[in-house]
């Protein structure tokens, strides 16, 4: 019903793959749950979402404004906050860690007493927590919560889920449902209404209107199921069951998965800040050593965060704790994003001698391949030698046992050889050639086991996972 090449040639050339992926698949839930089945009204919500997104650029508000800006979006008689030129000045003028908490505790928390109470945002904090985010930028713990309930994600307990592809989308489109104003508003072709019901006013109208008629132009053939009108539904059934939200929890803007990780193996609730988790697996994925992936801060951490920010050629402090990483960790994640949208996304630099596995640097690395490598035939052989001695050892007694009594009965034995002499008559007409066989192949696979040891470490050498 709609294409990645449609979503793309509205948005622009700026567009988020992942965000491009999470409307074209999320598209047919859209439809059915938003009853975006004509032309209006999914031209009318791919603009808002686009107005919203920056053309699907960005999933939550930075805070990194010029003063200038500031001025437009919270200045006097523009906003409650009311924010004066010398406080704009004073903030922008703070670190982009420092700017975006206090620019939002200011004009949606603690500092705006009118928006406090309108978000709920009461707590310390709650101004740069629940920042406008998603693809509709839901501002406000009320609305989070509100968010949650439609979409049974934790959104209030994890506000930054609000900020992934998925979960931003399936939000996006219940927000949109709105007791069917907006489809409404829709068909009548309204953008100022649409523009009020999502915005609570007119910011970005003008941007609005110029991606609406691109996306009246790229949708020209739309077409989906016959148009129904709009019943409300007093209850939204939540899209995401318990299974599915601890999922999206261990998902956190973590960007591609590190390659064979098992991502079931870290519950969500085991995750002791999933902020600093899904940057050590975003990391890992690059190849960059975090050591154990889990939500806790150590030297394998803090050395893999700066060697990422050294290799990217940033200005950011490498944090050297957790309280140094809460700081700067908005501008890494921002790094981080930058990475992996390059094309070829980005993976850790390493030298020439290890991308072509020069023995010298893979035996400096991991000298634990040395003694496997040269002398793998010669364990193989150990070892088969052992589980056969040891066999023999332990069955010993058990076989004298067994002689000895044959040997005292055999007047009281039948005539007739029976199973055992029959089988053991087989086993001794089987050719040594076999035996020799089934020996070689015991020792190919304890050799071809510990040669995969090696070729694993070796790889992870030569793409600098292992340092």
């Amino acid at each position: 019903m709609i294409t990645s090449a449609q979503v793309k040639a509205i948005a622009g050339a700026g567009a988020r793959p992942a965000l491009v992926s999470a409307i074209v698949g999320g598209w047919p839930s859209a439809v059915a749950k938003a009853k975006l089945t004509t032309k209006l009204r999914a031209a009318h919500f791919l603009a808002q979402i686009m107005t919203e997104t920056g053309g699907l650029q960005i999933l939550e508000e930075s805070g990194a404004y010029s003063a200038s800006r500031m001025m437009v979006i919270f200045g006097e008689g523009r906003h409650s906050a009311n924010i004066t030129p010398a406080e704009a000045r004073r903030i922008a003028a703070l670190p982009v860690s420092q700017r975006g908490p206090v620019l939002f505790n200011r004009v949606y928390g603690v500092g705006n007493l009118r928006k406090m109470r309108e978000f709920n945002n009461t707590g310390a904090n709650d101004g740069w927590l629940y920042r406008g985010g998603g693809m509709m930028q839901a501002t406000g713990k009320s609305n989070y919560a509100a968010m949650e309930k439609k979409t049974g994600l934790p959104l209030v307990a994890h506000p930054e889920l609000l900020h992934q592809p998925a979960s931003a989308f399936t939000a996006a489109y219940l927000e949109w449902i709105q007791d069917g104003r907006c489809n409404a508003a829709a068909d009548r072709d309204d953008v100022v209404a649409v523009r009020r019901i999502i915005n609570g006013g007119s910011n970005g109208l003008a941007e609005c209107k110029v991606f609406l008629a691109k996306a009246k132009k790229v949708l020209a053939d739309y077409s989906a199921a016959p148009a129904q009108s709009f019943v409300a539904e007093p209850e939204i059934e939540p899209q995401f069951d318990a299974a599915d939200t601890a999922a999206a929890i261990d998902e956190i803007d973590q960007g591609p998965a590190p390659a064979g990780e098992d991502t079931s193996a870290t519950p969500a609730a085991a995750i002791d800040d999933p902020a600093l988790y899904a940057v050590k697996r975003r990391l890992k994925a690059m190849n960059y050593n975090c050591g154990v992936l889990n939500g806790e801060w150590g030297g394998m951490t803090a050395g893999a965060i700066a060697g990422f920010i050294n290799d990217r050629g940033g200005q950011i402090a490498a944090p050297a704790s957790l309280a140094a990483f809460n700081e700067v960790r908005e501008e890494i994640r921002a790094e981080l994003q930058r990475a992996e949208d390059e094309n070829p996304p980005f993976v850790r630099p390493v030298s020439e001698a290890r991308k072509n596995a020069d023995p010298a640097i893979v035996d400096k690395v991991a000298p634990e391949v040395v003694p496997v490598r040269r002398n793998f035939l010669l364990t193989a052989w150990t070892a088969v030698g052992t589980f056969f001695a040891g066999i023999v050892n332990s069955a010993s007694d058990y076989i004298s046992q067994a002689w000895d009594f044959v040997t005292d009965h055999k007047e009281d034995l039948p005539s007739d050889p029976g199973f055992l002499s029959s089988a053991w008559q087989y086993l001794g007409e089987v050719p040594a050639l076999v035996w020799w066989t089934l020996a070689a192949l015991g020792i190919g696979v304890v050799a071809f086991n510990s040669w995969s040891g090696v070729k694993k470490i070796t790889e992870q050498v030569k793409t600098g996972a292992r340092q």
